[in-house]
């Protein structure tokens, strides 16, 4: 199913930059989601690797890094109810662990899977610690687990 009708309006970039072409399940009674990454439609990143024997084109880190960013803002604003239109933003301050065991290819697509670990505020910062699994073809490509902050400002409705 396509992402939210109106993710562009709660998201930190354009869709240039979000790496997370469809969202399977967003449970927020668990925080938990379930996205796909489609490797045919990373864009610039991806062209521009040179493409040789023993280095194939391949999903960069950089992009899931990226993705990361666009699963916590789905997570944060569809099942923890800090949205952008209220005057929410957030930004990531920790990469706790991260690990690549395997490449991942281009062109067949990642499942990437985000829960909420914790959520704590402290003098008035929301501080989500996640955990990022994404697969490709039954195979661990990335995981991590990272910490954002989340802040609201008077932007908004009161």
């Amino acid at each position: 199913m396509p992402l939210p009708e109106d993710f562009a309006e709660q998201c930190f970039y354009d869709e240039r930059a979000w790496f997370v072409h469809d969202l399977i399940e967003l449970d927020a009674d668990n925080r938990t989601l379930h996205a796909l990454i489609d490797t045919t439609r990373l864009g610039t990143l991806v062209e521009a690797q040179v493409d040789f024997d023993g280095h194939p084109k391949h999903l960069p880190g950089a992009v899931c890094l990226q993705a990361t960013g666009t699963l916590g803002v789905l997570m944060s604003a569809y099942a923890l109810d800090m949205r952008r239109t209220d005057g929410w933003s957030g930004f990531g301050t920790h990469v706790h662990d991260a690990r690549f065991p395997t490449l991942g290819e281009i062109g067949p697509p990642v499942h990437a899977r985000a829960a909420v670990l914790s959520l704590r505020t402290f003098q008035g910062t929301r501080f989500v610690r996640f955990r990022f699994e994404f697969t490709q073809d039954e195979r661990i490509v990335y995981r991590s687990e990272q910490t954002a902050a989340w802040r609201r400002s008077a932007v908004g409705p009161e």
